[in-house]
């Protein structure tokens, strides 16, 4: 009888021509002979790891060593290689594997397997010379649109050769992909480029002057092409697919022969993180539109595609997971992903917005409509026992992993954990984390909160007895905002009708503009006379209801559950330069509670122009103080999380519960009883368990 874990089918073979597609051969049948749908552990707390096997040879001593590591984490993230999945499975049946990718992100070896017309590139320039197949050196209209000067390109060139695409128009304008070719820049020297041809699979070509673009790879990271996943990207290739539909199917191919239980990609992207730096051009017009055609992401829509159509390939029992930190440019869309990891919860460590990103957690642990739902708090920071890391008073940091493990418990979701030894760490810039590269430390962490410290019991919570209960104590009784009237603005350049107090529907958005310079554009805010600005550094709560359009009808297609943004000013900045709170919105109603550090700067407002359709805002107070402080109890103890300014003191049940006792961070877990109180301190969390001897 065959299944899943022994079934074994054999590679596709391809042959390589200058730009082959890749073929599937017996992926229908793998699915079918799928083994029972995954389901997550039911006792607490899911302790899992992130890439525990890099760089270890599969079957070595030091594989086989961190194999028996491995036993008590229930889910192991980031196999390396493919084939070590079936050599952990073959010991250990029952935990769920899942590989990593890149969104979208082509690697070197690669390059010559994609159609040049599925890659996303930068504005493009016109040669002015006609080129032949011996030129090493073009003359262009505009050498500024592939480097600012010759000295910014010798230093990108340090570390990885600058790819550019050399492609034909057609007597239209249009891209000519059959005429295209792959090019190093080695120098720039006024408007004249020296290069090195026909590079990764392509081979040297003429070009007629004016009548061929010379454009720069979009990069994922720096040694990734990025595939144009938008809803413009051409058809193409030997099936005649859309790069998103070219690159499910290279996925799902990989996941065919792999005894995996599913994957996830790194970095999703709804809109690129720095914009500006990364100018993208979808439709290959010459032009910066940043991802968006008539006022609409069709990039970030595109990957509803791909999603799609790799939901198809690999049926409904295997795990699509994307890397998705927050609603600012995070990928989108519930229908066909089982949830998201959010990379240095919270917030790329910055704990002060602790509140918006667990709000992103629970959305997605709500919302996600593939099963298992498994949207997962990544703790990546620098900690105390780990890393020997401190705060700037001196005071130890291992508070960092708690609150992480604590978000897990209360959403039911797993944990991972890798160490760093820099806190200043940007998910989505890999040129910005030198040293987070140079500090990272993933692997086996053994924390005493896993396991009850010396009890060494990796399900020592048990079940749980109850939802997470939300606490507002701390908030303030008055609503700073009563008695202040609400307006609806709209900037130049922007279309918006009013459909009643409460609600606006977004027409138009001005084109070719940076995501940042959308998002208020049409926005709420108090009348003169209202709220100007809020103390810097004092935490606020604002309550609000809110609802919005998430179906889309564009280019043809059509897509359900793709909620919107609406962005909330006046947040303490995160490492992004002035990036405001962000929140998903969809189209029943719902109370969010938003808690934020001010950063004393402007007046509360609500934008809501990052995409064209409707919102609706209403009954909008604003508290001094925090909302997020957390309890669960579970069978054999209870988690409790603060993440508010102030201590909080927490009445349990008497002569129950006691504090771990660990070897690690002894302070906190020193196995003291709790009589009745007990005090979790700010932006803290403390795990308690039941002591011995009573009843579960």
């Amino acid at each position: 009888m065959l299944n899943a874990r022994s079934c074994k089918i054999k590679k596709a073979t391809f042959k390589q021509s200058l730009y082959p597609v890749c073929l599937l051969f017996g992926l229908s049948f793998h699915a079918a002979v799928s083994a029972k749908p995954i389901r997550l552990p039911e006792t607490y707390p899911i302790a899992m790891t992130f890439r525990a096997f890099d760089n270890l040879k599969l079957g070595s001593d030091a594989f086989k060593k961190r194999l028996d590591e491995n036993e008590p984490y229930a889910l192991i993230h980031a196999v390396r290689p493919d084939e070590a999945a079936q050599t952990i499975h073959q010991r250990w049946p029952d935990k769920i594997l899942t590989l990593q990718d890149a969104y979208g992100g082509i690697p070197i070896k690669d390059y010559d397997k994609v159609w040049p017309g599925h890659l996303l590139f930068k504005p493009g320039t016109l040669s002015t010379q006609n080129i032949s197949p011996q030129d090493t050196t073009i003359s262009v209209q505009d050498t500024g649109l592939i480097a600012k000067n010759n000295r910014r390109l010798q230093k990108i060139s340090q570390k990885n050769p600058v790819s550019l695409i050399i492609y034909a128009l057609d007597k239209d304008g249009k891209p000519d992909w059959s005429q295209a070719e792959h090019i190093i820049v080695e120098a720039i020297d006024g408007q004249k480029l020296m290069v090195k041809r026909g590079q990764w699979g392509s081979r040297p070509l003429a070009f007629t002057a004016g009548k061929a673009v010379i454009a720069p790879h979009m990069m994922f990271w720096s040694r990734q092409w990025q595939l144009n996943f938008s809803l413009h990207s051409p058809k193409g290739g030997t099936d005649n697919l859309t790069a998103a539909e070219w690159f499910a199917r290279h996925i799902a191919n990989r996941l065919a022969h792999s005894d995996a239980d599913g994957i996830e990609f790194d970095v999703g992207r709804w809109t690129w993180g720095y914009p500006q730096e990364h100018p993208m051009d979808i439709d290959n017009d010459r032009t910066a539109d940043y991802g968006y055609i008539d006022g609409v992401n069709s990039f970030g829509l595109g990957g509803q595609v791909f999603f799609r159509e790799l939901r198809k390939l690999v049926g409904p029992d295997k795990i699509i997971q994307v890397d998705s930190n927050d609603a600012l440019s995070g990928v989108r869309g519930w229908q066909y992903l089982n949830g998201v990891q959010l990379e240095a919860f919270p917030a790329a460590n910055h704990f002060d917005r602790f509140s918006t990103a667990f709000l992103h957690l629970r959305m997605w642990v709500e919302n996600a409509s593939g099963l298992p739902h498994i949207s997962y708090p990544f703790t990546k920071t620098p900690t105390t026992v780990y890393a020997n890391a401190r705060d700037s008073d001196g005071s130890k940091t291992d508070s960092r992993f708690r609150i992480g493990l604590a978000a897990a418990c209360l959403t039911g979701m797993p944990h991972p954990f890798a160490s760093l030894k820099n806190l200043k760490f940007d998910p989505a810039n890999a040129k910005n984390n030198a040293e987070e590269d140079n500090g990272k430390d993933f692997g086996i962490f053994d924390w005493d909160e896993y396991h009850a410290g010396v009890r060494n019991d990796w399900h020592w919570l048990g079940h749980p007895l109850a939802a997470a209960q939300q606490d507002l104590s701390d908030l303030g009784k008055e609503d700073l905002l009563a008695g202040n009237q609400w307006q609806w603005l709209v900037d130049n350049g922007f279309t918006a009708k009013q459909n009643s107090q409460a609600a606006i529907t977004v027409e138009h958005i001005p084109a070719n503009i940076l995501p940042e310079h959308m998002w208020y554009g049409v926005r709420y805010e108090p009348k003169l006379g209202g709220l100007k600005t809020l103390a810097q550094g004092r935490q606020y709560t604002v309550m609000f209801d809110a609802k919005g359009d998430d179906d889309w009808h564009y280019a043809g297609q059509t897509f359900a559950q793709v909620p919107r943004m609406l962005v909330i000013s006046g947040g303490m900045a995160a490492n992004k330069s002035n990036a405001p709170l962000s929140v998903l919105i969809g189209p029943k109603p719902r109370t969010y509670l938003v808690s934020f550090v001010a950063d004393g700067k402007s007046a509360l407002a609500f934008g809501v122009a990052e995409q064209l359709g409707a919102t609706e805002l209403s009954h909008i107070k604003l508290h001094t103080g925090g909302a997020e402080r957390w309890s669960r109890e579970f069978e054999k103890g209870l988690v409790l999380l603060n993440m508010t300014q102030n201590p909080w003191l927490v009445t349990v049940k008497k002569d129950t519960y006691q504090h771990l006792k660990g070897i690690q961070a002894t302070e906190t877990n020193n196995g003291q009883a709790v009589d009745g109180e007990v005090l979790v301190p700010p932006q803290d969390a403390v795990f308690l368990v039941k002591r011995q001897g009573l009843p579960d």
